[in-house]
């Protein structure tokens, strides 16, 4: 109606709250990717930085060696013996077996080390209950082979898997979270946004949306104050238009029923196009005010098809079910099944029928007339404002009225042809 849609949040001002955008939101996850890769790196390198080089662990392992030769020969090789197991050493007399195809790569570097840089000394990497060790040959009078373990301690490759781990499911956490604060909002505006569309009054939660989202939310929230605003005026000047038309028709009327004289045909014929004319300003403010604001409540279809017909011109044949309950707009539904009545009667031929019965989720009120009936193209031209037969007289409205209800009710308008000839109209309404 000529106004221009205001693109601008609720009250005309940016919204400050403390809730981060988009864009915020994104960073904070980027954020949290360097920050855990940091930390990857800071205990990774604190890791491999404390552990003694491995050069200088073997020439240790060496020295060891040496010591528990030379202590060996001052002493009986039972006391050698025991000595070394009561400090925890794995100790054994026959050699082991080489165990080099399950050790972890990390371990395999440390036993190539070992036999550059122990020299003659015979070593063995295997496998015992303690993991990966490295058997060493002592040169003592019975010969004893010593098992030095990689311990308890976790492998770097195992550590950084540990880290790389624990860091992508603090992204994924932190994903999860912002992707759903992003999309619950999001859809419940999609819910929302035909109705929003249409006008209608809906509330929209979006407590801790970001602030993209909730500047749209406002922005729909005002368009759809000004659709409303915009459907008001119009039913305001259709019914102020229709007051000021009616006053002096109804003076015209009574004008007419007092002239002397008057030719009777003419007459008629006059007090038919006043009562068209009252009849199409009737349509319009119906199909203005198309039904929205009134309150929703449960109706029994079939007491309203029966209404509907109390007042119908012809005889017709009913087949109702006995209660036919639905969530609805009274008022709004009462005029469509009028509306199509009315079609059939003013466009059709007798017989004429209407039945109404559940089909599926839907109840289905079907409407049938012997008369020439519309094709497949006019059927749908018909459903258009302000198509209709100029022989047949009307405003054209009256089912595109009915297809908008249908539409409230989460229904549908069909028109097919009737068998052998006629018009079928076919009502789906659902709750509303």
């Amino acid at each position: 109606m000529g106004r221009r849609l205001c693109l601008r949040p609720a009250g005309g001002r940016r919204m400050n709250r403390p809730v981060r955008g988009v864009f915020a939101q994104l960073v904070l996850v980027i954020a949290l990717v360097l920050v855990g890769t940091i930390v990857l790196a800071v205990l990774l390198g604190r890791e491999l930085t404390s552990r003694p080089p491995t050069v200088q662990l073997l020439h240790s392992i060496d020295a060891f060696a040496e010591s528990v030769e030379a202590l060996d020969r001052d002493q009986p090789a039972a006391r050698t013996l025991e000595l070394l197991r009561s400090n925890g050493l794995e100790v054994r007399t026959d050699p082991p077996v080489a165990d080099s195809d399950q050790l972890s790569p990390w371990f395999s570097l440390i036993e190539s080390r070992a036999r550059n840089v122990l020299g003659d000394r015979e070593v063995v990497a295997g496998r015992s209950a303690r993991g990966d060790v490295l058997w060493l040959k002592l040169d003592t009078t019975q010969p004893l082979w010593v098992a030095f373990a990689q311990g308890a301690r976790v492998g770097a490759r195992q550590f950084s898997v540990l880290l790389l781990a624990g860091c992508a499911l603090l992204v994924w956490l932190a994903a999860a979270y912002f992707a759903r604060r992003l999309a619950l909002p999001l859809r419940e505006l999609a819910a929302a946004a035909p109705a929003l569309m249409r006008g209608e009054d809906v509330g929209l939660g979006g407590a801790g949306a970001p602030r993209e989202v909730r500047e749209l939310q406002s922005v729909l929230l005002r368009a759809s104050s000004e659709v409303r605003e915009a459907a008001s005026e119009r039913v305001l000047m259709l019914a102020g238009i229709s007051h000021d038309l009616r006053t002096p028709l109804t003076r015209v009327q009574y004008a007419l029923a007092l002239l002397p004289g008057t030719d009777p045909d003419l007459l008629e014929g006059m007090e038919r196009d006043i009562g068209e004319i009252d009849a199409i300003l009737s349509q319009f403010i119906a199909y203005a005010r198309d039904g929205r604001d009134e309150a929703i409540e449960t109706v029994d279809l079939a007491e309203t098809c029966r209404n509907a017909l109390a007042a119908a011109a012809f005889d017709w044949e009913i087949e109702l079910a006995p209660q036919a309950p639905v969530r609805g707009r009274p008022m709004a539904l009462l005029r469509a099944i009028e509306n199509l009545v009315g079609n059939a009667e003013r466009h059709g031929e007798p017989i004429f029928a209407l039945s109404l019965q559940r089909g599926g989720d839907a109840w289905r009120i079907e409407i049938a007339d012997q008369g020439p009936g519309l094709s497949a193209d006019a059927a749908r031209r018909a459903r258009q404002p302000f198509v209709h037969d100029d022989s047949a007289g009307g405003t054209g409205l009256g089912l595109a009225i009915v297809e908008r209800i249908a539409r409230q009710h989460h229904g549908e308008l069909q028109l097919h042809a009737n068998t052998p000839r006629g018009l079928r109209a076919v009502l789906l309404l659902r709750d509303a």
